[in-house]
């Protein structure tokens, strides 16, 4: 009888997380992580290892902070490409409408694969990117920049609606989802912005920092720079842990 029991709670343990993730339940004294986490790539072997689990993880959501220049979005294209190494379809939402296509290609984007998403209206960004996830057929999301909806009316309501709906909807998913959070300049506010002040905070499994830390001044590098990728909040291990990234324009005109 006993074990009856005991077989009977692990099927629904098994059923709850199918449905609402591994987060919504897990039993204490067992990590939540596992070493057959999937994820993607970031296409920087020294971020891959301090991760802890290879890459940006799928079916969960990715955060990553930094001021204009600092390297985000590279790091989101970058991953991009890595999922479309694994035969991923992936997509673009471009908020801002700065999507450079030229570059994506640099980064290694295949634009014939890429779904490219530039809503009429900000307001229906909500809706196109759950109505994506649901969907199914994306092996990454990368969003640019989805607090832009607080600049609309009653886009706190539609922001709130939407990070209640992304954990049920990514625990069904393939999809890496990427959110980029642009940060302002001042370091003062990048202390508080960046730790605490984001909507986008609790749902998040991985939030990551990048800041410039020094331009490149070897002479095959000369246009460019080293970054410092900061683990501010992660899911599946200790947060805290940093990696430093190089972002070289070599053969590159522009900066993203």
């Amino acid at each position: 009888m006993p074990g009856d029991r005991t077989a009977k709670l692990q099927r629904v343990i098994a059923t709850i997380q199918r449905r609402w993730g591994e987060r919504a339940l897990h039993i204490l004294g067992q990590s939540s992580s596992s070493p057959t986490t999937s994820a993607i790539s970031t296409g920087f072997a020294a971020l891959d290892q301090a991760l802890g689990i290879g890459g940006l993880p799928r079916a969960r959501m990715t955060e990553l902070l930094g001021p204009p220049t600092s390297g985000k979005t590279t790091l989101a294209l970058r991953m991009l490409a890595q999922a479309q190494q694994q035969g991923d379809r992936v997509g673009f939402v471009d908020l801002p409408t700065t999507f450079d296509p030229e570059y994506a290609v640099w980064c290694g984007v295949d634009l014939a694969t890429l779904l490219l998403v530039r809503p009429h209206a900000i307001t229906d960004a909500s809706d196109l990117i759950l109505a994506l996830l649901a969907s199914g057929g994306l092996g990454a999301l990368v969003v640019d920049d989805l607090m832009a909806l607080l600049q609309v009316p009653n886009g706190m309501q539609l922001l709130d609606r939407t990070m209640r709906g992304l954990p049920r909807i990514l625990a069904r998913s393939p999809c890496a989802l990427v959110m980029l959070t642009a940060l302002p300049y001042r370091a003062e506010a990048l202390r508080t912005i960046g730790y605490h002040g984001s909507a986008l905070a609790h749902v998040a499994a991985i939030r990551l920092h990048i800041a410039r830390a020094s331009w490149c001044d070897d002479p095959p590098l000369a246009l460019g720079w080293h970054a410092r990728v900061t683990v501010l909040k992660h899911l599946h291990a200790p947060p805290g842990a940093e990696a430093q990234i190089t972002i070289a324009f070599a053969e590159h005109g522009s900066i993203p």
